[in-house]
């Protein structure tokens, strides 16, 4: 984030301005409890959103150079690729739910500050990895690739 970002009554347009850039990212899930039947995903909020870890990459893009709709992604495993979606599955665009965790932040008195760094929401499925193993992220749209070693 580049500017403030507070309100219950935020637009796209609000966040624009706030954003400074986006970056290609990974999210390293850590779950600490094993899914047992009948565990759902209100289990895994519960479980601090299953957030272990976030590895950035490193080729920052303005709003202005990129439609965040139209952003495709892959995930390679060892090279192979496990899955792929479009960055306009989380809300139709990841601005959309920018604007919805803001607003709900901010009826909690939560904002956002210069130099956050916001998640948008993921739009392919967790895959396991194990010691070894090398995951590479792979956007399209000029923002890159992330990739990660598990040792």
């Amino acid at each position: 984030m580049k500017e403030r970002l507070s309100g219950t009554s935020l637009t796209v347009a609000d966040v624009i301005r706030a954003v400074d850039f986006v970056l290609p990212a990974i999210e390293v899930v850590d779950l600490r409890v094993a899914m047992a039947p009948g565990m759902d995903v209100r289990d895994t909020i519960a479980d601090m959103a299953a957030v272990g870890a976030v590895v950035l990459g490193g080729r920052p893009m303005k709003l202005t150079d990129l439609d965040l709709r139209s952003v495709d992604g892959a995930l390679l495993i060892n090279g192979e690729e496990l899955e792929s979606g479009s960055a306009s599955a989380v809300l139709g665009n990841p601005l959309n739910a920018l604007v919805w965790l803001a607003n709900k932040l901010g009826s909690f008195g939560v904002t956002f500050e210069p130099g956050d760094i916001v998640l948008s929401g993921s739009f392919i499925k967790i895959q396991p990895v194990k010691a070894g193993d090398s995951v590479t992220a792979s956007f399209g749209s000029g923002l890159g690739d992330v990739t990660v070693e598990f040792v």
